[in-house]
């Protein structure tokens, strides 16, 4: 009978490790899915989000107040050169002609001044009132020795002398009124002049504003923006609207400072639309920020990405993935990202040996947005869970999910 029992008992304990064998300790089979340890090349790259620009991109603002008359719509191609906007020119063109007829009447009076007809007919007077004198002199000097002669009387003498100072009064007269004429005239014309300079200067004024009426692409483009209607009053520095390159973009990421050390310039990038999934355009990088930006309490650099010609519709404005490749490290173990489970600070992989999963610590080396390096944990061959569900545990009993769905 003890032998019975005892046969019993051990039947039992085998029944219940063989159960164990099959389910797994938790006594179920987890479905995942596996991949395989290989052997090859690592790409390394950098991937961010990024967002398409046009090469070129002119914001166009107002530099004179005024009248919007005529603003292009948005869509519209135009060429360089090519009017975007124009503001009305009625009161500019008004100031135009008032200051053109101010700058003829300043002139004709220039021209009369330096005529100096009124200088000239004083001058001739003081030439008149010379001869006069001196004719006045020369008497009253003969008729003094006539007096002495007694030939004349001292009445006589005394007229004479009159006349003499008379003339002399009449000549200093006249040659003060000639000097205040030349002062007068000197002034008058340095105000004349003063005045050209200042109407000539309104006028190239005048003319630059009426340059700046008329808003001109400073490119071949498309006109992406517009901010203003027509007869709305806008003032100086509003902006109008924006004008793009439409043939040549960059792509715009930014890098945390830990990536930026693994790239330069002129290494290949490959950009993906996001409205164009799975369509490439490939670059090369062709600017890097000297100086980091704060986004997000994280340190990252601007990285530019001169973009190829491509048959792509790309726009400006669109987002993207950028993938930059740095380099490619030869003959590594590698396995998915998403084999790998991170645990208190520590990578590890679940490995898959009889559908029996065991937890394996890896120490991990280079790695991509796909890939990673293993350094040590894992060999060749070996079959790894991907994306480890959260149940799952060390020397769980697990079923293949493609096994699976053809067993079903």
């Amino acid at each position: 009978m003890k032998k019975w029992i005892i046969l019993l008992m051990i039947l039992i304990v085998i029944g219940g490790v063989v159960s164990f064998l099959a389910k797994g300790k938790d006594g179920k089979k987890i479905a995942v899915e596996k991949a395989e340890v290989t052997r090859g090349e690592l790409s390394l790259k950098v991937s961010a989000r990024g967002k398409i620009e046009a090469r070129d991109r002119f914001e166009l603002k107002a530099k004179i107040p005024g009248v919007i008359m005529f603003i292009m719509e948005e869509g519209s191609h135009v060429e360089k050169g090519d009017i975007i906007a124009s503001i009305d020119d009625k009161e500019i063109l008004a100031r135009k002609h008032q200051e053109e007829t101010n700058l003829i009447n300043c002139k004709n009076n220039l021209t009369r001044l330096n005529r100096g007809l009124d200088i000239k007919e004083l001058e001739d007077r003081v030439k008149e009132a010379d001869v006069l004198f001196e004719e006045a002199a020369r008497q009253f000097e003969a008729n003094k020795n006539l007096f002495a002669s007694k030939v004349i009387s001292k009445d006589e003498l005394k007229r004479i002398g009159a006349n003499y100072d008379q003339t002399g009064l009449q000549l200093e007269i006249i040659r003060t009124q000639l000097k205040e004429r030349l002062n007068a005239r000197l002034e008058e014309t340095e105000s004349v002049a003063s005045s050209i300079k200042a109407i000539e200067k309104n006028l190239v004024s005048i003319e630059q504003q009426l340059l700046w009426s008329k808003i001109t692409s400073p490119i071949s483009g498309i006109v992406t923006q517009k901010q203003i209607k027509e007869g709305s009053w806008i003032i100086q520095g509003q902006l109008l609207a924006i004008v793009v390159s439409s043939e040549e973009f960059v792509a715009k990421v930014n890098l945390d400072e830990v990536d930026i050390s693994k790239i330069s310039l002129g290494m290949p990038a490959s950009v993906i639309p996001d409205a164009f999934l799975g369509r490439v355009v490939t670059g090369r990088i062709e600017k890097i920020a000297p100086s980091p930006r704060l986004i997000e309490k994280i340190n990252t650099f601007e990285v530019t990405i001169q973009l190829k010609a491509s048959d792509i519709d790309i726009r400006s404005e669109m987002l993207c993935d950028v993938v930059i490749v740095s380099g490619i490290k030869k003959d590594v173990i590698k396995i998915p990202q998403e084999a790998v489970v991170n645990i208190e600070g520590k990578d590890y992989c679940f490995v898959i040996r009889d559908n029996i999963v065991s937890k394996k610590e890896l120490t991990l080396g280079f790695r991509n947005p796909n890939e990673v390096e293993v350094l040590s944990g894992l060999k060749q061959g070996e079959e790894i869970v991907l994306n480890p569900p959260s149940e799952l545990k060390d020397e769980v009993r697990v079923v293949i999910k493609k096994d699976e769905e053809e067993e079903n």
